[in-house]
């Protein structure tokens, strides 16, 4: 599901259990990805993961345990479609093009995962925010089938943000 917001701001959403998501059109543009990509417990992705589970809590829900594994896939993801321009759950000429690839480079051993992505949000809040009012987004965050969570986001050569959302629950 892709979901255009004003001001071209977009979002993107993804959950599975055994199957990754259907690629759409690869594009060829490469955007050089800023030197910025933010380090594992960064303000942005701890108020992303944050966030998160205020949603979660206020649903009555468990919280979603932080893991750095679901991080790294998170960050891998975000930093790549910096890298190639565009928004995209599978990009075929990336290093790790498919969530599954993703969650093995971080070696994160997964039974579900789901993926949230965006590109130009200004900030965490508003990105969240973006993925809760969208219904594909919220049944990430609020899904049963997840127990832990990671988060990534990098800019683009034009500092345009980039934001990846990793959940799963491990073997």
């Amino acid at each position: 599901m892709i979901l255009v917001r004003p001001a071209g701001l977009i979002a993107c959403a993804c959950a599975t259990v055994l199957s990754a998501c259907s690629p759409t059109a690869p594009s060829t543009a490469e955007t050089p990805v800023q030197a910025v990509a933010d380090p594992p417990g960064s303000p942005v992705l701890a108020a992303i993961v944050d966030l998160t589970n205020e949603e979660r809590t206020r649903e009555g829900l468990a919280t979603l345990r932080a893991d750095a594994r679901l991080s790294r896939a998170a960050q891998i993801q975000a930093e790549q479609m910096a890298r190639a321009g565009r928004l995209d759950h599978v990009l075929p000429e990336a290093m790790h093009p498919r969530p599954e690839d993703r969650l093995a480079a971080a070696g994160y051993p997964w039974q579900a995962y789901g993926e949230n992505l965006a590109v130009g949000y200004p900030d965490a809040r508003s990105v969240v925010a973006g993925w809760i009012d969208s219904p594909g987004h919220r049944a990430n965050i609020v899904g049963t089938a997840f127990t832990e969570i990671g988060a990534g986001h990098a800019l683009d050569g034009s500092g345009r943000p980039y934001y990846a959302q990793a959940f799963g629950r491990p073997r």
